[in-house]
C-alpha cells in the first residue's frame, strides 16, 4: 500500500480546509421525468422503477394509474400494460429475460417476458401473499419478496417455487411490522426495510438476524417509515418516505450521505418510493408524491475515480475536493486517485504540492516509476523556470539539476547557464564576447594581409 509523505498529507489537508469553507452538495439532479408520451401522459404516484440497460428502456410501475410503462430514453411510451392492480415493486432477472411486477392489491407477483412484456405466469407461494410490495432478484436468480401484509419475507427459486420464508409480525429483531423493501448484498446478506418499526434489519442468506440500525424520528440517523432500498457494491440507498429524503449507508450500517428534503424543486422529494441505479451510476428515484421520476448521478459515491476524472476535466475544483474529502485514507493512496490529485494541483498551478505528490508516487508506485520520473523531470523544470523569472537563481539551479537527473535533457543548458550566472556571469559574459570578437577581427585582418601578399 502506498504511504504518502508528511508534506503531501499536509498539502492535501490544507486544500480540504480551503474548499470545505464553501458549502455545496456533491450531487445534483440530472433529469426529471414528469410527463410521458401517450394518451395518458402524466404519472400518478409512481412506485417501482427499473432501468433495463440491456434493452435501453426505463420501466415504471405507475401505481395510481394501475399500469406498467416501458419508456424509451427520450421518455416516450414504448409499451404500456394497463389493468394492473396497484403495481408496486419491480425486479428483473437478466439471465432468464424476466421482469417481475408486484401487484399489491392483487396479492400476487406477475412474471412477464422482457422482450414483448407478455405474461408468462405468477410466483407460487405456499400460502397466499397479502399486499406484497418490494422485490429483489439476486445473482443466482432467486427472488425475494416483501410480503408486507403478513410481515414476512418470502424467498422463491428462479423457477418461481417458494423456498422458505422468515419473519412474522412482532417487535423482535427477527420480526417485522409492514416491511416494504428487500435487497441482497454481495455477501448474500438480506436487507429488509422494516417500515413501521422505522429501521433496517440485516439477515444472513438463511434468514438469521445479523444486525439492525435506525429508529423513528427526523434526525440524521432517524427514519420515518422508510420504504425501499437499493444496494450497489458497498453502498445502500434507502428512501426515507416521510422524511422526504434519500439516505445512503455503507454495508456496516454507517450513514454516508443524505440527499434531499421535502419540496417540489430539483433534488427535493415528496414521499419517495422505489430506487434503482443504472450501469452509468445514475440513481433513479420514484418521487411518488410529486408524480415524477428524478435522476441523480451518484458516481461520486459508487465510482469516485470515474467521477473525479470527470470533475477534473470539467474544472469543478470545489466538487473535486468534496469528493476527495469523503474518500478513505486507503482510497486516497490508490495510485489512480493520487494521479488525479497530482493533475488537480498541476491545473491549479500549485507546483509545490504537485511536486510533493509526484515524489510520493515515484517512491511508492513502483509499477509506474519510469512515468513518475519523467513527470518529476517536467515539474522540476517548470518550477526552475518560475524561480529563475523571480530572480531566485540558487533555487532555480537546484530544480534544473533535479530535472536533468530525472531525465529531462532540456534542463541541462539552463542548469549550466544558471550556474554561470551565479558565478558573476553577466559581466563576465560581456567580457568573453569582447575577447571572442577581438580574436575574430585579428584572424580576419591576418587573412586579408595574406591575400594581398599573394597578389
Amino acid at each position: 500500500m502506498m504511504k504518502f509523505s508528511r508534506e503531501a498529507f499536509l498539502a492535501f489537508m490544507f486544500l480540504l480546509i480551503i474548499f470545505s469553507v464553501a458549502e455545496g452538495a456533491s450531487w445534483e439532479v440530472e433529469k426529471i421525468i414528469e410527463e410521458v408520451g401517450g394518451e395518458l401522459p402524466f404519472l400518478d404516484y409512481p412506485v417501482g422503477i427499473l432501468v433495463d440497460d440491456q434493452n435501453q428502456l426505463i420501466l415504471v410501475n405507475d401505481w395510481g394509474n394501475n399500469r406498467f410503462l416501458s419508456l424509451t430514453p427520450d421518455e416516450q411510451i414504448q409499451k404500456a400494460l394497463t389493468g394492473l392492480n396497484s403495481p408496486a415493486g419491480l425486479g428483473k432477472d437478466e439471465q432468464r429475460n424476466r421482469i417481475y411486477i408486484v401487484e399489491q392489491k392483487a396479492n400476487q407477483v406477475r412474471v412477464i417476458n422482457s422482450d414483448d412484456f407478455s405474461t408468462s405466469g405468477f410466483l407460487k407461494a405456499k400460502t397466499p401473499l397479502q399486499e406484497p410490495r418490494g422485490i429483489w432478484i439476486d445473482e443466482e436468480g432467486k427472488i425475494y419478496v416483501a410480503d408486507t401484509g403478513k410481515s414476512r419475507i418470502v424467498v422463491f427459486s428462479p423457477e418461481g417455487e417458494e423456498l422458505f420464508t422468515f419473519g412474522k409480525e412482532g417487535m423482535g429483531n427477527d420480526e417485522f411490522y409492514y416491511p416494504r423493501g428487500v435487497a441482497v448484498d454481495g455477501d448474500g446478506h438480506i436487507w429488509v426495510v422494516d417500515t413501521q418499526h422505522h429501521c433496517i434489519k440485516v439477515f444472513d442468506e438463511k434468514g438469521n438476524f445479523l444486525f439492525r440500525f435506525g429508529q423513528g424520528g427526523e434526525g440524521e440517523e432517524d427514519f420515518n417509515q422508510p420504504r425501499y432500498l437499493f444496494i450497489q457494491g458497498n453502498w445502500v440507498f434507502i428512501s426515507d418516505y416521510r422524511n422526504h429524503r434519500i439516505k445512503v449507508y455503507n454495508r456496516e450500517g454507517v450513514l454516508q450521505e443524505i440527499m434531499g428534503e421535502e419540496g417540489r424543486g430539483e433534488g427535493e422529494f415528496s414521499f419517495p418510493e422505489g430506487l434503482w441505479i443504472d450501469k452509468d451510476g445514475k440513481l433513479w428515484i420514484a418521487d411518488a408524491g410529486n408524480n415524477r421520476l428524478q435522476v441523480i448521478d451518484v458516481n461520486f459515491l459508487i465510482n469516485p475515480k470515474l467521477h473525479l476524472a470527470s470533475l477534473l476535466e470539467e474544472g469543478e475544483s470545489q466538487k473535486f475536493m468534496q469528493v476527495m474529502e469523503r474518500l478513505s485514507p486507503e482510497e486516497r493512496e490508490d495510485p489512480e486517485v493520487a494521479r488525479l490529485l497530482l493533475e488537480f494541483f498541476r491545473k491549479r498551478g500549485d507546483l509545490d504540492r504537485a511536486i510533493y505528490q509526484a515524489e510520493d508516487l515515484f517512491l511508492n508506485d513502483s509499477a509506474n516509476r519510469d512515468y513518475w520520473k519523467k513527470t518529476l523531470g517536467e515539474l522540476y523544470y517548470e518550477k526552475g523556470v518560475h524561480l529563475r523569472e523571480e530572480g531566485k537563481l540558487k533555487e532555480a539551479q537546484e530544480f534544473f539539476r533535479k530535472s536533468w537527473q530525472s531525465g529531462n535533457s532540456h534542463s541541462l543548458f539552463l542548469y549550466l547557464w544558471t550556474s554561470f550566472l551565479l558565478l558573476g556571469g553577466s559581466n563576465l559574459f560581456i567580457l568573453i564576447l569582447a575577447i571572442i570578437l577581438l580574436f575574430l577581427i585579428m584572424v580576419f585582418s591576418r587573412l586579408r594581409k595574406g591575400h594581398y601578399r599573394g597578389w
